[in-house]
């Protein structure tokens, strides 16, 4: 029997949760036993990827699934790649998949959401611990079974020879990389804790001649236009702005110069004062590349990085603004916030004992290639779906 499948998520947006949803895309296309159907939605402010020949031709061949797809079809199974609140029953079985928020318990009202579906995907433990501890305080069980699928690196790296480090042109020969979105002009709101992270790393660059600061960050846009609404914002929140110690990189990279970016001999490592993460899909990259890594000691990279990487000490405090379409109003959800001198004495240390670290991070590639590859992952998809064909048979 052929069923007819439905994969709804932002899968064209150059968002985390559009590479999310292109992996469960790849995934899905693994099965026979399925005709597969594509919603793509929005994701927040994020661009859209109109590169037919983007990993590998894999753009293209979406484009031309959503294309087909039509309306008023009766679905077997749905795929929703999204946030809870947006899960609908699309189908007679109903899978939910989701990184969740970046706090230690999610809405209540998720939990309502999450019983509707049949199943539950998420990518980490500590996502998952969310659920199960909203679940805890509010009294509602959770009926789903919540199943902890984690995401891959990027896998054409593996098929990347890299033959020209475009970024030798540095001035500084250490760089400290520092990327995400910024999610929030407030410094106190933003989940990546972006605009922080670069006074530290600043106070640290200036502090230090060789070092200085390579910023691949963005706002969900990736045109010139908004590099320099980010440009002031940067000058806004810093008061000793040295732009000469700061290289920003703008625009979207292809998969080889992303590779480059990671491996190049110009990057000392990758820094994080990110709040939280439900997965963290540049620190996998960036482990894959054998970059050192210095993050705050918290959240869902732990599960793969473990300790080889520099943690940054932190306090766990309460989010200070209420985001209705993440936080109820009467809960109080925490996170972390990284401790400055913390990050600081990590950088030092880094500075110090390079060559220390940089082993540490070649051992944690090896590790990251065998358990976070593609097809180390696939195997775990294909067993949740022939879980899923066997409850057909019930």
């Amino acid at each position: 029997m052929i069923k007819k499948v439905l994969l709804k998520g932002p899968i064209l947006t150059n968002s985390g949760y559009g590479v999310h949803t292109r992996q469960v895309f790849k995934a899905l296309c693994t099965r026979k036993d399925i005709e597969l159907y594509i919603l793509p939605t929005n994701w927040g402010n994020t661009s859209w990827i109109l590169d037919r020949d983007f990993d590998n031709g894999l753009i293209g061949k979406i484009f031309d699934i959503c294309t087909k797809s039509k309306s008023n079809i009766s679905f077997d199974e749905s795929y929703q790649v999204l946030i809870p609140n947006e899960w609908q029953i699309l189908a007679n079985k109903n899978i939910g998949i989701t990184a969740g928020f970046e706090a230690d318990i999610v809405k209540k009202t998720w939990l309502n959401k999450v019983n509707q579906m049949d199943s539950i995907i998420v990518p980490s433990e500590f996502t998952r611990n969310a659920f199960v501890k909203t679940s805890q305080n509010c009294g509602i069980n959770i009926t789903s079974e919540i199943e902890v699928i984690n995401e891959w690196y990027y896998d054409d790296f593996d098929n990347i020879v890299l033959d020209n480090d475009i970024f030798s042109n540095l001035k500084y020969n250490k760089n400290i990389l520092i990327m995400g979105q910024i999610t929030s002009n407030s410094p106190t709101s933003d989940r990546k804790n972006i605009l922080k992270t670069i006074e530290i790393a600043l106070e640290f660059a200036n502090k230090n001649k060789d070092v200085g600061l390579l910023l691949k960050i963005n706002n969900g846009k990736y045109s010139n236009f908004e590099t320099e609404k980010i440009k002031n914002l940067i000058r806004l929140y810093l008061e000793d702005y040295n732009s000469d110690k700061i290289t920003i990189l703008s625009g979207s990279l292809n998969l080889k110069d992303l590779k480059q970016l990671y491996s190049s001999s110009k990057i000392m490592c990758m820094l994080s004062g990110t709040r939280a993460e439900g997965w963290g899909l540049p620190f996998v990259e960036a482990a894959y590349c054998s970059l050192p890594i210095v993050a705050t000691k918290y959240s869902s990279y732990l599960e793969f990085l473990e300790d080889d990487f520099l943690g940054i000490d932190y306090e766990l405090v309460d989010i200070n603004f209420k985001d209705e379409s993440f936080i109820d109003k009467d809960e109080n959800p925490i996170w972390a916030e990284f401790c400055s001198d913390s990050m600081t004495s990590c950088l030092e240390k880094l500075l110090i004992n390079y060559d220390f670290y940089k082993k540490i991070a070649v051992k944690r590639s090896n590790i990251i290639k065998q358990k976070y590859s593609i097809d180390a992952i696939l195997n775990i998809y294909k067993l949740f779906f022939e879980k899923i064909n066997k409850q057909w048979l019930i």
